[in-house]
C-alpha cells in the first residue's frame, strides 16, 4: 500500500503524513498556460517561487512531487510555435526545481516529455479514461511510467481491472483513485475534463460556471442512488484491490483543507471509517472548523471579485443565482453545522460483495436496481434541505437554459422594471442575499 495525496502547500501536511506510507504529492500552479484537471478558483493560490520551496521542502521530507499537466484540452495550441515556446519554458523549470514526475492527458504530452527530459516520469491521467486492457497497452508501448486508471466507470468491475493489471505487467505502474464521487458511467465527463481544463489556463482568466458539477450535484440530489454507485472505494474494501495486485492509491481532492486531507489518508490507511462516507470523498461542503487560516481564502471576499465578477463574461444580476447556490449547498462556502446528507458507512459493509459476481456493463441501473437499495438503506437527506434546494437548482438552472445568465443588462432591466413584476422581485432578492453574504466574508 502506498498513497499519492493531493498538496494542500500547507506544511502542516507535510507533518502529519509521516506515520503514513505515502511517497508523493501532486499539484500544480493555481493557473499556467496549458491548465490541468482543475478550474483555478477551486485550487490554493500558488506561485513559482512558493510552489518551488515546497518542492524542496517536500524532498527533504523524502516524499517525491506530481506536477499536473493534465489538461483535456488546449486549444492545440501545444502545435504552434507559442505553444512549444511555452511547454519548452515550463518543462525547463519544472526540471530545474527537481519536478519527479508530470501527469499529462494526452499523448503527444508523453512523447514529447519522454525524447527532451527522459528523467522525467510520466503519468497518464484518469481524465484519460483508462478501462481496459487495450488502453492499458496503448500507453504502456507509448511509454507511461504510470497510469491512473478511469475514475468514473470501472472500480467494480473486478474481472477487467484484474485483466489490466496482468496486461501492465511489471513495466508500468497502475493508480486507483479511492474517493472520487463522479456519476457511475457519466456521459458528460469528457466535457467536464474539457471545461475544467480551459478554467486553469492563463488565457481564460479561469471563468468558473463549472455548468457539468451543477448538472451532477442536482441529480444526485433528486435520485440518491448517485451517492452510491459512484466509483469510490471504502477503506474497508482495499483488501479486494491488493488481492489484484493494485497497492497505489491516489487520494483527492486538491482543494479539500489539511486537516481532513489527514483525515482521509488515515481511514485509508486504517483500512476503516465510522462515520459519513462523504467526509471521505465530496469535494466541497467542508466544515469551517476544519480550514486553516490560510486555506480560508477559498471563500474570501478577494477571490469571489477575482474568479466571478466577470460583467463581461456573463451577466452579473443573474449570475448572483449563483451565489446563493453556493451558499446553501456549501459548494462556494464552509460548511457550517450538520452535512444535511449522511451516508452511514457502516450500512454499506457487504455492498462489495455483489460487485464480486457480477458485471455492471450488460445492466440497466433501473432494471437491476441492486445499488438503489442500498441508497435507501444507507444515505439520509435532511427534507427541510432538500426543500430549499430544490427551487435554487431550479432557478439557477432555468436561467442557464433560457439564456438569461448571458442576457443583455438593458433587456434585465427592461423585463425587471417594466414587464416582469416578479422577475423584479427575484432580482432583489438576489441582491440582498449576494450584499449579506459579502459582509460575512473576509
Amino acid at each position: 500500500m502506498k498513497f499519492s495525496v493531493a498538496c494542500s502547500f500547507n506544511e502542516a501536511l507535510l507533518e502529519g503524513l509521516s506515520p503514513y506510507p505515502v511517497y508523493e504529492l501532486y499539484g500544480k500552479l493555481t493557473s499556467d498556460y496549458f491548465g490541468g484537471g482543475r478550474p483555478s478558483f477551486y485550487l490554493p493560490s500558488i506561485g513559482k517561487n512558493e510552489l518551488e520551496r515546497y518542492v524542496k521542502k517536500t524532498h527533504e521530507k523524502g516524499l517525491e512531487f506530481n506536477y499536473l499537466l493534465n489538461a483535456s484540452s488546449m486549444g492545440n495550441m501545444e502545435y504552434t510555435i507559442e505553444g512549444q515556446r511555452e511547454i519548452n519554458r515550463m518543462l525547463g523549470w519544472l526540471n530545474e526545481i527537481k519536478i519527479d514526475s508530470v501527469t499529462v492527458a494526452n499523448v503527444f504530452f508523453l512523447k514529447l516529455i519522454k525524447k527532451r527530459y527522459p528523467n522525467i516520469k510520466v503519468r497518464v491521467s484518469s481524465h484519460r479514461y483508462t478501462d481496459n486492457p487495450r488502453k492499458i497497452r496503448f500507453w504502456k508501448d507509448a511509454g507511461a511510467d504510470c497510469i491512473v486508471i478511469s475514475e468514473v466507470n470501472i472500480h467494480r468491475e473486478f474481472k477487467v481491472l484484474e485483466a489490466m493489471r496482468e496486461a501492465a505487467g511489471d513495466t508500468v505502474e497502475l493508480s486507483l483513485i479511492v474517493n472520487n464521487w463522479c456519476r457511475q458511467d457519466c456521459a458528460i465527463a469528457g466535457n467536464h475534463a474539457v471545461g475544467l481544463s480551459a478554467a486553469s489556463q492563463k488565457k481564460s482568466k479561469g471563468f468558473p460556471l463549472d455548468f457539468c458539477s451543477l448538472y451532477c450535484n442536482h441529480m444526485r440530489l433528486n435520485d440518491p442512488v448517485n451517492y452510491i454507485r459512484a466509483n469510490w472505494i471504502r477503506p474497508e474494501d482495499l483488501h479486494l484491490y491488493e488481492k489484484l495486485g493494485y497497492t497505489n492509491y491516489k487520494i483527492v481532492e486538491r482543494n479539500t483543507p489539511t486537516s481532513i486531507l489527514l483525515d482521509r489518508v488515515k481511514a485509508y490507511h486504517d483500512r476503516r471509517y465510522d462515520g459519513n462516507l462523504l467526509y471521505l470523498f465530496q469535494n466541497y461542503a467542508y466544515p469551517l472548523e476544519k480550514f486553516a487560516d490560510r486555506e480560508k481564502d477559498a471563500f474570501s471576499r478577494k477571490r469571489m471579485i477575482k474568479y466571478f465578477i466577470k460583467p463581461k463574461a456573463v451577466n452579473l444580476v443573474k449570475f448572483l443565482k449563483v451565489v446563493e447556490f453556493g451558499d446553501k449547498g456549501s459548494v462556494l462556502f464552509p460548511l457550517r453545522g450538520k452535512n444535511p446528507v449522511y451516508i452511514d458507512n457502516r450500512k454499506l459493509d457487504g455492498f462489495i460483495d455483489f460487485f464480486l459476481a457480477n458485471s455492471c456493463k450488460s445492466k440497466d441501473c433501473d432494471t437491476c436496481r441492486y445499488c438503489h437499495r442500498w441508497a435507501e438503506k444507507a444515505v439520509e437527506i435532511d427534507p427541510q434541505w432538500k426543500e430549499e434546494m430544490s427551487p435554487i437548482y431550479e432557478r439557477l438552472l432555468g436561467e442557464i437554459y433560457g439564456g438569461g445568465f448571458w442576457e443583455s443588462y438593458f433587456d434585465t432591466a427592461k423585463n425587471a422594471l417594466v414587464k416582469d413584476v416578479s422577475q423584479r422581485r427575484e432580482i432583489f432578492h438576489d441582491i440582498k442575499y449576494f450584499t449579506r453574504i459579502l459582509k460575512t466574508m473576509s
